[in-house]
């Protein structure tokens, strides 16, 4: 290559270089204008979500909200729930589904996420008995609409026994043999 050529080679890298520099300045600058608007949503919500959430569903149990945050990033966003279910019921319960609902301005379900509580030993969640889990439910961009909500939904099965069958099975009798006898196991030669 010739002087004369890298001479004309050099300005055409340098303003493709500048240019390049230029809109990658532009990204960064959009990126950093949906994270400060991620951040001042996410302070907005937890100044209106701070502390504790009781809710009493009556003979579907109780459940106590004891976090829920804002969290994610620009784009990906969701709900974080820390949760525990208490059965308040006069009877044990077999399983127990909680959601928590993202809703819109309108109040309609954007999103929603469900827990089925149940032991893992397969017994019943006893009258007091506590579940605790996490919910992480995902905003779909809802969070960036005024009027945004969310509740938490719960529903529980009492456990019940079987009902009988009808007609009953009638029991099997399986044909007797008589007792067998050993005699003489080949221990002695009499």
């Amino acid at each position: 290559m010739n002087r004369r050529t890298r001479c004309s080679v050099l300005p055409l890298l340098l303003a493709a270089a500048c240019a390049t520099r230029g809109s990658s300045d532009a990204n960064d600058h959009m990126l950093h204008a949906d994270l400060r608007v991620f951040q001042e949503a996410q302070q907005v919500f937890r100044a209106q979500n701070i502390g504790t959430h009781e809710f009493d569903f009556g003979e579907h149990g109780h459940v106590t909200v004891r976090e829920i945050t804002l969290d994610g990033f620009p784009g990906s966003t969701y709900l974080r729930c820390r949760f525990h279910f208490q059965n308040r019921t006069k009877e044990p319960l077999f399983q127990a589904y909680v959601s928590l609902d993202v809703l819109d301005p309108k109040g309609r379900i954007v999103s929603s996420q469900v827990c089925h509580c149940i032991m893992p030993t397969g017994s019943a969640l006893g009258r007091g008995a506590y579940y605790s889990d996490e919910l992480r439910t995902p905003t779909y961009l809802t969070h960036l609409q005024p009027g945004w909500s969310w509740q938490i939904r719960s529903h529980a099965d009492p456990e019940r026994d079987d009902p009988p069958l009808d007609p009953p099975v009638a029991p099997r009798t399986l044909p007797q043999s008589p007792p067998m006898q050993i005699r003489n196991r080949g221990q002695n030669d009499q």
